[in-house]
């Protein structure tokens, strides 16, 4: 029995790998959260903090797990801004934490170090210097220096490391401070008479790849697992849409009748206009593709949204 490891197994992609996973006798579950008192069945857990580095060598010592899914990590580009220190501290910080603890118990063992492809919106000018790099998020920044820090390890030869640079997702089980999730969770409020008719947005321009969160957990599952290592993979669906086309799917998915408001505060203070690139190790060689349309996907979670609303209106 393989014993596998989920780094953030409490988080929006967490939860559906260990659903993913958790019905094959092969492996054995074990997860790190920061999440107190949570429980999930089939997982061992332990409820930490991975800048926490004494707590978190004890832990990989403890279950020396052959196979490790790093997606524990600060996540929201618009969170980084306010919350610099945090996310530096948590992405690069606590990925060192992860790699050394790993090497030190379980040298060779396997490990999917989840990075993003906000860092393919990097700007690299050519200056009479060299190259000059431009970045464009806190987020972006942790993630790049993540890679960078995940690169020397791969070097050292004791561990195999396969980096992923995953597009957007979105899905049931996504919190509210993301925009598709936000969306729908103002149309909920607005079907169910909590909230006047007008929902609020911000860039409507900006475009990016969009998978279903249980696709991009097949996409995850299959890098940790075959991908080569060292070598740079990308997980998306290879479709590119505009956040306005996310927007009007859910107002056509409504109930009632809906305005939409531009409010500037809810820009970002740096934005990439487009987010795009092939997979070709995932769709080619790997043969995976998505199984749920943009509709579906947000059919969903407008849905989830709506049974979180009602229970909200009864207390």
């Amino acid at each position: 029995m393989k014993r596998v490891l989920i780094t953030g197994c409490s988080g929006f992609l967490g939860r559906h790998l260990v659903d993913l996973l958790g019905g094959d006798s092969q492996y054995r579950l074990f997860g790190l959260t920061d999440v107190e008192d949570d429980v999930i069945p089939g997982v061992e857990i332990r409820h930490l903090d991975i800048r926490d580095r004494e707590s978190l060598f004890s832990a990989i010592d403890a279950w020396k797990p052959q196979q490790v899914f790093h997606l524990a990590a600060i996540t929201n580009v618009g969170f980084s801004w306010t919350h610099q220190q945090l996310t530096y501290e948590v992405n690069f910080m606590g990925t060192l934490h992860l790699l050394e603890a790993l090497v030190r118990s379980v040298p060779h063992s396997r490990v999917l170090v989840m990075s993003s492809a906000e860092i393919a919106g990097l700007d690299v000018q050519q200056t009479p210097e060299g190259p000059q790099l431009f970045i464009r998020s806190p987020y972006a920044l942790s993630k790049a220096a993540m890679e960078m820090l995940a690169s020397l390890f791969i070097a050292e030869g004791n561990l195999t490391v396969v980096p992923v640079r995953a597009f957007n997702f979105t899905g049931p089980g996504q919190g509210e401070q993301f925009v598709a999730s936000d969306f729908a969770r103002q149309v909920a409020r607005i079907e169910a008479e909590l909230a006047p008719p007008v929902i609020q947005v911000g860039n409507l321009s900006a475009r990016r790849d969009f998978s279903d969160v249980r696709d991009m957990a097949r996409y995850v599952a299959a890098a940790g697992f075959y991908g080569e290592n060292g070598r740079l993979m990308r997980l998306g669906s290879g479709r590119v849409i505009e956040i306005g086309q996310i927007l009007d799917t859910l107002l056509s998915l409504s109930r009632v009748p809906i305005r939409v408001e531009v409010k500037p505060e809810r820009f970002r203070p740096l934005d990439i206009p487009e987010l795009k690139g092939d997979c070709p190790i995932l769709h080619k060689e790997m043969g995976l593709s998505p199984r749920y349309s943009l509709e579906q996907t947000l059919s969903d979670l407008l849905d989830e949204w709506r049974g979180k609303v009602r229970g909200d209106k009864k207390v």
